[in-house]
């Protein structure tokens, strides 16, 4: 997916949660949100160091409730956490030390801070879920440690560590998590399109098939599927000198993907489309914004007055 379709996912399932809030059925809306950040590419890569992160945690979670038989019975979600220090903490033990002196001199949590937590926390969501999804798949019973998920959403967290306690509902700790990675996804991508709409005109979007000349941004492709006119604008400012000539040859078999044929007639139909349509966009005033040879040997390329 392009980041202009992932932010719009996000931006669904976001609105989604909102609508499913403090019920089971939330708790599906964010298996589905992690199961998309982490099986995208262009998320998991960027969240690669938080979700190793997460499985360390995790793993050092599973060993504490081994080690202290904990949980063996169906765990009270209401429990408070009484922890006399901080060696004692389950996991997150680097974490809570630095939150609690932030705390001590009023300092604020950087979102460095707060993106890993916030991921583990909706690991374990993720993971839990998936039990009961495979669980109710093969007609199983649920784990009793599982039927937490029908107390969590009305619950209330409250852990104390040494005399700071801290309460708050489980929809609004849950909910908070997810804000706090798709802000993160959401700001990524809204910093790499404003760095791309800053860029030295004219440059093509080849996400959105726009391009972007004389301060206005003309829409390339019209329907789902690319025309040749996005393939030719793809080619050329694939290259560092826009002045390089991109052969029609070139444009097919390394851009398209398919065989030239000799059959230059469709690429100079092509770039004369893409001439009309920013004539159009520039009230008729530029007519020649490509130019191109005809042949075999044919190419193209943006007209050297416009760079």
């Amino acid at each position: 997916m392009t980041p202009y379709e992932i932010k719009q996912k996000i931006e669904i399932l976001l609105d989604k949660y909102q609508k499913n809030s403090g019920t089971v059925k939330g708790f599906d809306v964010l298996f589905e949100y992690v199961d998309f950040i982490k099986s995208e590419p262009y998320t998991a890569n960027l969240l690669k160091t938080q979700f190793e992160y997460a499985q360390i945690q995790i793993a050092q979670l599973d060993e504490y409730i081994n080690k202290n038989n904990s949980f063996k019975e169906i765990p009270d979600p209401h429990k408070i956490m009484e922890l006399k220090s901080i060696s004692e903490a389950p996991m997150h033990k680097d974490m809570i030390a630095v939150g609690l002196e932030q705390l001590k001199n009023q300092e604020h949590a950087n979102m460095s801070q707060m993106l890993p937590l916030a991921i583990t926390q909706l690991v374990m969501i993720y993971e839990g879920m998936g039990r009961v999804k495979e669980q109710l798949k093969n007609k199983e019973q649920i784990d009793d440690k599982l039927n937490i998920l029908q107390e969590l959403p009305t619950s209330t967290i409250r852990v104390k560590v040494g005399e700071e306690l801290n309460s708050i509902p489980f929809a609004v700790f849950a909910k908070t998590n997810l804000l706090i990675s798709a802000k993160y996804i959401l700001d990524k991508i809204d910093i790499e399109e404003l760095s791309e709409e800053t860029k030295k005109e004219p440059w093509f979007d080849i996400f959105k098939s726009v391009l972007y000349f004389q301060d206005k941004k003309i829409k390339i492709t019209l329907k789902n599927d690319k025309p040749i006119d996005h393939y030719i604008l793809e080619a050329i400012f694939a290259k560092e000198d826009l002045s390089e000539q991109t052969d029609f040859v070139e444009i097919a078999e390394d851009t398209i993907k398919e065989d030239y044929n000799g059959n230059w007639q469709r690429f100079r139909n092509a770039c004369d489309n893409l001439n009309q349509k920013i004539a159009k966009a520039t009230d008729n005033k530029i007519n020649d914004f490509i130019t191109y040879t005809t042949g075999k040997t044919g190419w193209c390329k943006v007209n050297q007055k416009y760079l």
